[in-house]
């Protein structure tokens, strides 16, 4: 991304950005696709925007302490499920099994409940009752008659810089749920010795950067602010403490240095303050009553996007602040109660943190600001704003010039700048109607939300949601993203949106404005509430896990808003994110539409990229849904009004169906998370936890059996927000289980060394039951549907599903062929290109083999392996089964894969020829094999705008039926040259090249993961 010299200085504020979505903008030359701001030098990975910007993320030192007998013994007793922290001491403690309550009949004042718990469980959490009594009170939140009563260690009055709090659920003197991290803090830290100028030094060293004189700036509540010569943006720095897992308590620096430029680099470090070593480091980059005012404000705004068949059409309605003519819907029926304001009035006093810069009559206001970021320098801070206009009416002209000219530069150019205003317009009206909407369910004041001025109802003020239209728009390295960078509460927090268009080998959308696609502004506008609302206002979200997460609640808030308000159109899929800018109105800028995915728990890491949080967090988006599905079939859907009056305030959530129900309690959950460091397990833990607060367990069994259907059963677990491989379970403990025992065989024969995958995948996928060491061929299911995969060496992929309707014992028999064409059962290869030529044989869908010739220029087709099947005497064959799914880009196949790993490179088309070995036929030469099968031209389909991991999964292809000894496996196409989305000049812009066939390296690589080979 590109930002001007203000919002540098705005950026170095951040605590953690989000990105949404996609891809970095790659040359016309073909560079790889990959992680946006990763530099040319890089690995990159996939066409997905990747969560981590910049260097990787270190933790804090030393290996986690186990909890004592004194702590276990203390959980046993509590009958509470734990997990533990890094200091042996809790970070999530919940009841076991369904039980309603971790203790009863405390105090009814929230933060005496919370104390009183802490105290009379002094040996679990480590800490003693003086300890508790120290704690500072941050927040102490209402969901429904309880609170989330968050509590925060210091030691000698300075916080700590990491971990260190605590949120508490509770109701009527009862505790419900416990989340964050406490240290044992043992003695009193030594004194610092260096100085906070050392301290940014010392990180800024870290990421190599040097910078020039430091010169100091305004502090305010611990920061201290410097600016850098030769680097853009302040540097920020606090004095803090952190606890080694001993409890032994250091001195130390809280430092949020980098450098916010076309490629941002922005940390927020620890550096201990005696000998100025770097502890930990994240990345905070990660790429998605007006009545002294005249006037009534009105806007023209798209309720979600231009028409997906013609979005030339304008079909903006217009919003109004008050009723009066022409007004197709009336924003003050939903705004928040006073003393708010009109959207264009800054704040009360008429300014607020503005200051000379207000304007009545444009695009800033209480709650966000808008402004144009086509040009990145030379601008004040607040960029170029619309014409002020003093009637308020906020009518401007839309031609949708980017899209009609086809993503001509020249639009870009055109002194009258065609939609400029307009996409400034839509998106501070999206943002303001996100901010309205959010607030309803507890994203206020209070609670850290961005406000210009807070009114005195609490938190802090001067954090408007600014919100950058067309971002370095005339930078043609700035395409298909946006992002959401979001300070603690009372920093600035901030939204690029940029212009999409096609790209070779990399994306293929339409050429289209991201401000008109409010599915995606919605998406990144909730990464600021998520990321404010978990921890505390401070700490952000960090790890796969809640990084996944915090792709997928964007996901679900904004979808669901846009449900809410009934601002879908006839014929869209609203559980499709970003279908506008991505022209899939199937699935948008996902795998999967979030109503129409098969993903579970135990698929983490499944997608091509590996562990990556927008695909993992379509895991959580699956999870989700089934909740908000279970809910809606216990409280129903109410009608498009009454939804709209829901989700204005104006009817009580009791009366608002299921859908309104789920996502209450998402954002209830949101404050029972006293740590950004987060697992799915802890994050259901926490709704759960929500439905007893506030709605005293009236919905346990379904959230139960819905969250058990995707894998968040009784005994699901994860080690660590970082955990990839986490485990699954299918079993409830609200309502009776079915007992599946799996019977997997060949013929009359049982099959070894088998596992079962639920779901439609088994590369990056954990296993739930099998006949391999480890693992029981019997497993307890929730009721319900579900889909299967079986995998043996020496057997072929078998997909199956089974039904879970009651309690009783099933078995499930599972039948599994010979693969003729696997290593494991005496299948060799004998030739070949490429490298990793024996991954097309193992049996497994994880590995691939690699034809690479992008430094060559080599064509893909023809290329391929020899493979002797299992048997010396001849076969006869029928069937065949083939997986394009490529390998991670970080996974270290044998045989030096180097090449681009690119979804694009993925096998499209393929054939087989066979040979028969006699006494003067080795089948060692080409001349030797005969073509017995050409697969259609799209044996692997994949639309716009990029190929998909479920596009590319294990297929069947009946063939001739041939008699052969050996088969030759030939690549004809990839998706780079074979797929027509792919091909052509997309657009009319004559620096950019669309077509892949001979833009992307893509074209001259091709990967396939699994050959296997049927009798019958």
């Amino acid at each position: 991304m590109r930002m001007d010299s203000a919002r540098r200085r705005l950026a170095a504020l951040a605590v953690a950005t989000a990105a949404v979505i996609v891809v970095a903008q790659t040359s016309s030359a073909g560079a790889a696709p990959g992680t946006e701001g990763q530099k040319p030098s890089e690995s990159r990975s996939g066409t997905f925007a990747s969560h981590q910007h910049g260097k990787s993320d270190k933790d804090l030192p030393g290996a986690h302490k186990a909890p004592s007998a004194k702590a276990r013994s203390a959980a046993d007793k509590a009958r509470a499920r734990v997990s533990w922290s890094r200091y042996g001491t809790p970070t999530t403690v919940v009841p076991d099994g369904d039980g309603a309550a971790l203790a009863k009949g405390l105090p009814t004042k929230p933060e005496q409940t919370a104390r009183a718990y802490l105290k009379a469980n002094a040996d679990l959490f480590g800490i003693s009752a003086d300890q508790v009594d120290g704690l500072k009170l941050m927040s102490s939140t209402p969901i429904g008659k309880g609170a989330a009563v968050l509590l925060a260690q210091e030691v000698d009055g300075k916080p700590f810089g990491q971990d260190g709090q605590v949120s508490v659920g509770v109701v009527d003197g009862t505790v419900v749920s416990v989340s964050g991290a406490l240290a044992p803090v043992t003695g009193t830290p030594k004194p610092a010795t260096l100085s906070a100028q050392d301290a940014i030094k010392a990180a800024l060293a870290d990421v190599t950067m040097t910078p020039g004189k430091l010169t100091s700036a305004d502090a305010a509540d611990g920061w201290q602010k410097y600016d850098a010569a030769g680097l853009t943006g302040s540097q920020l720095v606090r004095a803090v403490v952190v606890a080694d897992p001993d409890g032994t308590v250091r001195s130390a620096y809280q430092v949020q240095v980098g450098t916010a430029d076309e490629d941002p680099q922005l940390y927020d470090s620890i550096v201990d303050a005696r000998t100025g070593e770097v502890l930990s480091r994240r990345s905070l980059v990660d790429d998605e009553v007006a009545a002294d005012h005249d006037g009534n404000p009105q806007w023209k705004a798209f309720s979600f996007s231009p028409p997906l068949d013609d979005s030339s059409k304008d079909t903006r309605q217009t919003v109004c602040w008050v009723a009066g003519p022409g007004c197709d819907q009336v924003l003050s029926d939903s705004a928040p109660a006073a003393p708010h304001h009109a959207w264009d009035i800054a704040s009360g006093e008429g300014g607020g943190s503005y200051g000379s810069f207000y304007k009545l009559g444009t695009t800033l206001g209480a709650n966000a600001f808008s402004s144009d970021g086509l040009n990145s320098t030379g601008r004040n801070w607040l960029g170029i704003t619309p014409d002020v206009r003093p009637d308020r009416v906020y009518d401007y002209t839309f031609a949708d010039a980017w899209h009609a000219s086809r993503c001509d530069p020249k639009v870009l150019t055109d002194p009258s700048q065609p939609d400029r205003d307009a996409a400034l317009g839509n998106l501070f009206v999206q943002h303001n109607i996100m901010h309205d909407f959010s607030y309803q369910l507890g994203f206020t004041e209070k609670t850290w939300n961005m406000q210009s001025d807070n009114y005195g109802l609490g938190g802090k003020g001067g954090d408007p949601e600014m919100g950058v239209a067309r971002s370095g728009g005339n930078n043609p390295a700035t395409r298909n993203n946006a992002n959401q960078s979001t300070g603690a509460d009372g920093g600035v927090a901030l939204t690029n949106m940029y212009l999409w268009q096609p790209q070779a080998g990399a994306f293929y959308g339409r050429c289209a404005d991201g401000d008109f696609d409010n599915s995606v502004i919605g998406h990144e506008y909730t990464h600021a509430i998520s990321n404010r609302m978990v921890g505390g206002g401070t700490t952000g979200l960090s790890g796969a896990h809640a990084g996944s997460m915090g792709e997928s609640w964007s996901d679900l808030v904004s979808t669901e808003r846009l449900i809410e308000t009934g601002a879908v159109p006839d014929g869209v899929d609203p559980w499709v994110v970003g279908p506008y800018v991505t022209d899939n109105n199937e699935r948008g800028i996902r795998n999967f539409a979030i109503d129409n995915s098969p993903l579970n728990y135990s698929n983490f890491s499944y997608d091509m990229a590996g562990a990556e949080v927008h695909s993992d967090g379509e895991i959580w988006n699956a999870v989700n849904y089934e909740v908000r599905q279970a809910l809606i079939g216990k409280y129903g859907e109410p009608s498009q009004k009454v939804l709209a009056s829901c989700a204005a305030g104006k009817t009580s959530v009791d009366k608002c169906g299921g859908g309104r129900r789920w996502i209450q309690l998402m954002f209830d959950s949101y404050l029972l998370m006293g740590t950004g460091k987060v697992t799915m397990v802890d994050a259901r833990d926490a709704m759960l936890a929500a439905d007893k607060i506030r709605y005293h367990g009236d919905d346990l069994d379904v959230m139960w059996g819905a969250f058990s259907k995707r894998g968040l059963g009784t005994d699901a677990t994860a080690t660590s927000t970082s955990d990839t491989r986490p485990h699954a379970d299918f079993a409830t403990p609200a309502d009776a289980n079915g007992n599946i025992t799996f019977k997997i065989v060949n013929g009359g024969d049982d099959v070894p060394n088998a596992q079962i995958f639920i779901g439609q995948f088994s590369a990056r996928t954990t296993p739930i039951a099998g006949t391999t060491a480890g693992l029981s061929n019997k497993a307890a299911f929730a009721k319900g549907h579900y889909t299967a995969i079986a995998v043996a060496p020496g057997y072929g992929e078998v997909p199956f599903d089974f039904e879970v309707t009651d309690s009783s014992k099933q078995t499930v028999k599972v039948k599994m062929q010979p693969n003729l064409a696997s290593a494991a059962a005496g299948a060799t290869i004998t030739g070949g290109d490429g490298m990793n030529l024996s991954a097309l044989i193992d049996d497994d869908e994880g590995t691939n083999w690699a034809f690479v010739g992008e430094q060559t220029k080599t064509s893909v087709s023809g290329k391929g392996v020899l493979i002797h099947l299992a048997r010396d005497s001849a076969s006869k064959i029928r069937r065949v089964q083939v997986s394009a799914l490529n390998r991670p880009t970080n996974a270290k196949d044998p045989g030096g894969d180097t090449g681009s790993q690119s979804r694009f490179s993925a096998l499209r088309q393929f054939e087989v020829s066979a040979c028969t070995r006699t006494a003067t036929v080795d089948c060692s030469q080409a001349k030797q094999f005969h073509v017995v099968y050409l697969s259609p031209k799209d044996a692997f389909q994949a639309a716009k705008p990029r190929p998909l991991a479920p596009n590319l999964t294990m297929r069947s292809f009946d063939i001739p039926v041939t008699t052969a000894t050996d088969l030759r496996f030939e690549a004809i196409t990839n998706q780079c040259v074979g797929n027509p989305a792919y091909a052509g000049k997309q657009d009319n812009d004559p620096n950019n090249v669309t077509d892949c066939a001979t833009g992307s390296p893509s074209a001259f690589n091709v990967r396939a993961s699994e050959f296997q080979v049927f009798e019958k």
